[in-house]
C-alpha cells in the first residue's frame, strides 16, 4: 500500500481539499471554523518538517524550492514517498 503512487496522491488530494475549504471559510468570514484551525496546525507542523525532509532526501539531490513548497503543502505525505521513489523528489 505504501509503495503505491495512487495512495499517496489521494492523501495529497485530501490535503488540497482541506486547504481549499479553509480558504473558503476564511473568505466567507468564518476564520474561527474548525477546518481553518486544523489547516493552520497542519501548516505549522509542515514548516517544522522542512529540515527533516531535506535530511531524508539528501541522497536524491532534490531542488531546494521543490522540497520547501511540497513539504509546506503536503509534509510527510510528500517526502516519505519521495524517499521511497514513489513520487519524484526532483
Amino acid at each position: 500500500m505504501f509503495d503505491r503512487r495512487g495512495f499517496w496522491l489521494s492523501q495529497m488530494l485530501v490535503l488540497i481539499l482541506l486547504y481549499a475549504a479553509a480558504i473558503a471559510f476564511c473568505l466567507s468570514g468564518q476564520a474561527a471554523h474548525l477546518v481553518v484551525k486544523i489547516a493552520a496546525v497542519l501548516l505549522a507542523a509542515h514548516v517544522l518538517e522542512i529540515p527533516v525532509a531535506f535530511y531524508v532526501l539528501r541522497g536524491r539531490n532534490p531542488q531546494a524550492l521543490r522540497v520547501i513548497v511540497a513539504t509546506l503543502l503536503f509534509g510527510l505525505v510528500w517526502w516519505i514517498p519521495a524517499r521511497r521513489g514513489v513520487v519524484s523528489a526532483g
